[in-house]
């Protein structure tokens, strides 16, 4: 009998409640109001919390139902440098408490 083993494990999902939190207390990267924690790779293909963004409610569901290509094209965005920039500046606020 043959068993499929994998090359390489599946990653275990990065969880942080407190980085959501923040997330979500940041403005919609589009029209800086009220923003939800949307995870740029989906929670169910192992998306990390560390790679959500703030987006309001409307642009939260238009960057689902576009898809990623066409949402970033649409509102000349680039999710990846934007999860980056939100990284750094949730530990510059952090090294400051």
């Amino acid at each position: 009998m043959t068993r499929d083993v994998l090359a390489f494990p599946k990653p275990s999902r990065l969880k942080d409640r407190a980085y959501l939190d923040w997330v979500r207390r940041q403005p919609c990267l589009i029209d800086h109001v009220v923003a939800h924690a949307h995870h740029t790779t989906s929670v169910g293909a192992g998306g990390s919390d560390y790679r959500a963004v703030p987006l309001c409610l409307t642009h939260h569901r238009e960057a689902h139902r576009l898809g990623r290509r066409r949402f970033e094209e649409k509102h000349r965005l680039d999710l990846n440098e934007e999860v980056i920039r939100l990284l750094e500046r949730y530990i510059a606020a952090r090294g400051d408490e």
